[in-house]
């Protein structure tokens, strides 16, 4: 295939949309090159065509494209290489070692609940191909959330790290999720929060060590007390089981009563990121906050018991925040493409960090990507965008394990490598 020597930096192409005012169908004809394959070219003239689509209608800039030395490579997504709707290709036909692609999207076609699982309705994201009748995982690690003002969160006990926790316990509630505690780890030095962006090659490191594709982090603002006020009691009767100021002075106790003041109103409030571990790339960031009235304070507990916890309305308060931020996060994981990594290469035979309970099965067909570290793509400001990638050729799995897949390579453009990582083509 022969391609001019271009020599700009990148073409900024592919785009995560919200959707379209009015629905629309879009049809574009993509090509790519049959080196690596049929399979593998198809994926990529269906993502040819997409990426016309996305060129001419409005959306955000999520990911480039480049010419390297005359090879074109893509670089990783932060978003869906996709529009709202499913691709359909229409027509299909090879000359001069090119495969040629018609490809229709229909932006009013529905996405069902199979290949949306998660999905709200209200949510605005295009998922992306999944096998007939089946779910894939998306493996997240759960990490260290550093506590901005520790003196208010002094009754929560080791607030940065059950924070993760329970957030990895209500994920794995969900389906198609699995989730990795790793409070005690850390993105950041030594624990203290940096701009987000510049933990990408710790997220990439903890990705590979864990064999994820997700990475969560984040940090809790506000745990403080907004609103106090008096309460009448017994004289003698409190039993400390509250927060709050005590009279104790002359005639305190002349009625047979005390007054004291007690929290009646507090604020829970986190910031969190969920990073793309193949890329290091942000591809979420929320602030969340809840207030809480009423038992929002509990000066009894000396060594923090969750369940206790929840027992009162600011525990209640922050349980029902956490369950929101969980579904929040399975939905944006579910909107990008499911990955798995080569984790071992012998010969034509790649062994994959996933298996059935992941979602694979025997002579499933995958894409093989390779990423080119050495050419991060970062916006002006630092922020990482993604990593170039190249198509190597495609695989088919021979023999799928819980947590293991061996399969066939076929098609091969190039060497395989542990770290690698693959993907389905694009449903037709």
């Amino acid at each position: 295939m022969k391609t001019k020597p271009f020599w700009y930096a990148a073409l900024w192409a592919a785009f995560l949309l919200a959707g379209p005012a009015t629905a629309e169908v879009y049809r574009a004809e993509g090509m790519a090159s049959l080196e690596s394959g049929l399979v593998a070219a198809r994926q990529q003239a269906i993502e040819d065509a997409v990426r016309q689509m996305a060129m001419t209608h409005a959306g955000t800039l999520q990911a480039t494209s480049r010419l390297d030395n005359g090879e074109l490579t893509e670089s990783s997504m932060t978003g869906p290489l996709t529009l709202p709707g499913t691709p359909r290709v229409l027509q299909e036909s090879q000359r001069d070692g090119l495969l040629f692609v018609t490809v229709e999207v229909d932006t009013a076609e529905p996405v069902s609940a199979a290949e949306a699982p998660n999905a709200s309705a209200n949510q605005a994201c295009a998922r992306p191909a999944t096998p007939a009748g089946r779910f894939l995982t998306r493996r997240l690690v759960s990490t260290y959330f550093e506590v901005a003002q520790p003196q208010d969160a002094g009754d929560l006990g080791n607030l940065a790290t059950w924070l993760p926790t329970e957030l990895s316990r209500r994920l794995n509630a969900l389906r198609d999720v699995r989730a990795l505690d790793a409070g005690n780890v850390s993105l950041f030095p030594g624990g203290k929060v940096q701009e987000p962006w510049q933990a990408s090659d710790a997220v990439r490191d903890i990705g590979r060590r864990e064999e994820v594709q997700f990475v969560l982090a984040g940090r809790v603002l506000d745990t403080g007390v907004t609103r106090k006020e008096p309460r009448l009691g017994a004289f003698g009767g409190a039993s400390g089981s509250e927060a709050g100021l005590y009279y104790t002075g002359p005639l305190a106790g002349l009625f047979g009563a005390s007054a004291r003041v007690v929290p009646v109103e507090r604020r829970f409030a986190i910031e969190y990121w969920l990073y793309d571990a193949l890329t290091g790339g942000v591809l979420a960031t929320a602030t969340v906050a809840t207030t809480a009235r009423g038992a929002v304070h509990d000066s009894s507990l000396r060594v923090f018991e969750l369940s206790r916890f929840q027992q009162n309305d600011y525990g209640r308060s922050v349980a029902t925040l956490l369950d929101g931020v969980a579904g929040k996060l399975a939905n944006t994981m579910h909107c990008l493409p499911f990955a798995a990594r080569v984790v071992r290469v012998d010969g034509d035979r790649v062994y994959l960090g996933a298996g059935t309970l992941d979602g694979l099965a025997s002579a499933d067909r995958l894409i093989v990507y390779k990423q080119q570290p050495q050419t991060e793509i970062r916006r002006g400001d630092g922020v990482v965008l993604g990593l170039p990638e190249r198509v190597i050729g495609d695989v088919e799995l021979l023999q799928v394990q819980p947590r293991l897949a061996v399969a066939m390579l076929r098609n091969a453009r190039g060497k395989v490598d542990v770290g690698d990582w693959v993907r389905f083509p694009v449903r037709r």
